[in-house]
């Protein structure tokens, strides 16, 4: 709640509120423009909450003495202090043009405001009759001009609670609409995925039914609010593994429900680009490179609000690339981190096929299966595969195709950023890559911690959706499939 000098963007909402409190004498907007052009004899002020105009009032200056014009609160924000707040500031403005007494007109019978003036000091010193168009009486009330302390509010900023459950980590996060970190949770199930070499869609669902209450309660404590300090639920609709996702779709709509709050359905890849903007403020137009288990895309952001796919990937994800490779390998799932750390040892040895595809999509189906008839291959001849080297003929192969795509596309879509993003950002060759050749960009590398999947990454991309009013009701669906360009 917060109290300034009336400006000319108040005054549609400021007439608005003047007709209601004062139907039979009503100000125009001509009138408050007027007295906003007399900067040497007015005053006029405007009480706000999250910038809404709640109500206002205005004084004029003559000599010694003052006499307030018009003080109004809105009809629904009545009978809780506000039209005193506004009394004070027009005291304390009246002390500082030195004034000595304050006047003003109240109607008769308007008991709430003259009790509210008494307890300022004010009197009655005479009775005009038939002073308003309506017939009614006024009383002429003067006080001595006496300094306040004014109660200093800080204006209560948008909290948002996330649910992120669309694979294999459970996650609740809360932020303020600043990107605050109130708190934020994650639980992975990465231990007993890797077990199978892969994730296993029945059991992560259970497993987040299992943990997606303590997780939430967790984060709630952890921000020390309650779910009534929280103005909306966002949770991820999409895209993703549909019973993980219905367990975040269920726990996100009772809380929604059950505190009466608006709910947000965030699209998954979208958390992934808009993290980054926890490191620095996005520049658009942007290129967003999108790379994970089960996404490789490029996509083009015109603003927060516009994503159009360039390019995806035709068959397998570069991560689910990785993974493969790794199971060739006879190394463990997930295989990114592993294939990251053979290849730093590795060196030029074994030669793989670049994929070839038209535009900007992808394939990986093709080099993957490369390296598997390779080492069948050499299996056969009695050889001994080298790990590093195979590990590093295929990471230097399939990152080159995703960094010379970008650039590419960065050349005939015209862009001030360029992020990386999903859990293939956290590979240390592909960010060195993506150094080397974008220099000349606004490039933003998300830290390791905020390249898996997490509920904060869900925060940051429904303030976006509370930006643009996108808001989603309890009968809507999750959608295992659902493209970036959807909603």
């Amino acid at each position: 709640m917060i109290i300034e000098h009336m400006s000319i963007e108040d005054l549609k909402q400021v007439a608005d509120i003047e007709m209601e409190a004062f139907p039979y004498d009503t100000w125009k907007e001509n009138n408050f423009k007027d007295e906003l052009n007399n900067t040497e004899l007015a005053e006029m002020f405007v009480l706000k909450d999250k910038g809404e105009v709640i109500g206002y009032s205005g004084i004029w200056y003559m000599f010694e003495n003052c006499d307030i014009t018009t003080i109004a609160i809105k009809k629904e924000y009545r009978g809780n202090g506000y039209g005193k707040k506004l009394l004070k500031r027009m005291m304390n403005s009246a002390c500082e043009h030195e004034c000595e007494f304050m006047h003003l007109e109240v109607k008769v019978d308007n008991e709430a405001a003259i009790k509210m003036y008494r307890d300022f000091g004010f009197e009655v010193v005479r009775t005009r009759k038939r002073y308003y168009t309506d017939g009614t009486d006024a009383y002429d009330m003067i006080a001595n001009v006496i300094p306040y302390e004014e109660e200093i509010e800080e204006e209560k900023k948008k909290i948002v609670l996330a649910i992120e459950s669309s694979c294999d980590e459970t996650a609740c996060a809360i932020i303020d609409e600043d990107r605050n970190v109130l708190s934020s949770i994650v639980t992975s199930q990465i231990d007993v995925h890797s077990r199978f070499g892969g994730v296993i869609p029945e059991v992560a669902s259970r497993m987040h039914v299992e943990q997606i209450s303590t997780i939430v309660n967790e984060a709630i404590k952890e921000a020390d609010i309650s779910v009534d300090d929280v103005d909306a639920i966002a949770y991820t609709v999409g895209p993703g593994l549909i019973g993980s996702l219905h367990v975040g779709a269920t726990a996100a709509k009772t809380l929604a429900f059950f505190y009466n709050k608006p709910l947000i359905g965030v699209h998954h890849l979208k958390g992934h680009i808009f993290i980054n903007e926890m490191i620095k403020e996005i520049e658009y137009p942007l290129m967003a490179l999108v790379v994970s288990g089960g996404h490789t895309e490029l996509v083009y952001i015109e603003n927060d609000d516009s994503f159009k796919i360039i390019g995806t990937t035709l068959d397998d994800a570069v991560g689910e690339a990785y993974d493969k490779v790794a199971r060739v390998m006879h190394e463990a799932y997930p295989g990114g981190p592993v294939i990251d750390r053979l290849a730093k040892e590795g060196k030029e040895h074994y030669q793989l096929p670049t994929p070839k595809v038209d535009g900007y999509n992808f394939s990986f189906s093709g080099l993957k299966n490369a390296v598997s008839q390779l080492v069948k291959k050499e299996e056969k001849l009695g050889n001994e595969i080298n790990k590093n080297d195979l590990a590093y003929a295929f990471q230097e192969t399939a990152l080159n195709t995703l960094v010379k795509k970008t650039k590419l596309a960065c050349e005939e879509y015209p862009c001030k950023s360029v992020v990386i993003a999903g859990g293939v950002a956290a590979n240390s060759r592909l960010r060195e890559l993506m150094e080397e050749n974008f220099s000349d960009k606004d490039l933003i590398l998300p830290p390791l911690k905020y390249c898996t999947d997490n509920a904060l990454m869900i925060a940051c991309a429904a303030l976006h959706y509370m930006k643009h009013d996108k808001y989603i009701d309890l009968s809507t669906s999750s959608k295992p499939s659902m493209s970036i360009e959807e909603d």
